[in-house]
């Protein structure tokens, strides 16, 4: 799978993320009219962000450099839990979870409620991060594509299908 297959498939893995956490958290948690962009961030030795939302905000961002690492080097079972991952912990902080840790406790917590298997991609995402699945990971420092406009942030689009009550 490369990226171009990938962005076909986000809308539904949001659709699922947005399912999942309804299940787990509530029937009346929901966040509508969400985007979502792509966007080259870099990576930096000891870590990188894999997305961000920004409070209060509409807008969630992917991390494009570590995603193209993780499609060349992962199954597909690993790609689909990593962007199932980013998504669902984006998702929770735009419902107004904005402490971090808090965050990733909930992450967790609709990721073994849904998946139910200690060994699930998702839920070691979830427990420890993609450095189990690529531990030997070395990344001295990938710049961000930088532009004297800012980062470009592509955009996906039909991301949040179900929150529209128009099609154009």
């Amino acid at each position: 799978m490369d990226l171009q297959e990938l962005k076909t498939e986000l809308p539904e893995i949001f659709k699922q993320v947005k399912k999942d956490v309804r299940k787990v958290l509530g029937r009346n948690v929901h966040r509508a009219g969400l985007s979502l962009g792509l966007v080259e961030m870099g990576m930096f030795q000891g870590g990188f962000i894999g997305g961000m939302h920004f409070a209060p905000g509409t807008d969630i961002v992917m991390n494009k450099t570590p995603l193209k690492i993780i499609l060349s080097s992962q199954p597909y079972e690993v790609v689909w839990a990593y962007v199932y991952h980013i998504l669902l912990h984006e998702y929770i902080h735009s419902l107004g979870i904005i402490n971090e840790h808090i965050c990733r406790e909930k992450t967790l917590e609709v990721s073994k409620e849904i998946f139910k298997e200690a060994d699930h991609p998702a839920i070691i995402l979830a427990e420890k991060g993609i450095g189990f699945f690529i531990p030997n990971l070395k990344i001295t420092y990938i710049p961000p594509e930088m532009r004297p406009d800012g980062l470009l942030i592509e955009y996906i689009s039909n991301f949040d299908q179900d929150s529209m009550t128009y099609y154009s």
